[in-house]
């Protein structure tokens, strides 16, 4: 993306070229300005960890639905 910017192609030119929406090629580009290849993918790594499941079940709900239900043990 990085180089495609460089050579002035536009948000709907990259997204046909690398096959992605329009909107996330421009989500991607605006989330690190000026664009940077490197800096963009240091910061998807470092937000990695906030896709997928969460645990939901806290010590505090746990001692809730312990205390409450007896289901728990």
């Amino acid at each position: 993306m990085q180089t495609l910017l460089e050579l002035n192609y536009s948000v709907r030119a990259i997204a046909r070229f690398i096959k992605r929406s329009p909107s996330t090629v421009s989500i991607e580009i605006h989330q690190v300005t000026p664009y940077k290849a490197e800096i963009a993918h240091a910061l998807a790594l470092k937000k990695r960890h906030l896709r997928g499941r969460h645990d939901t079940l806290t010590p505090a709900i746990a001692v809730f639905l312990n205390h409450h239900i007896g289901i728990l043990k």
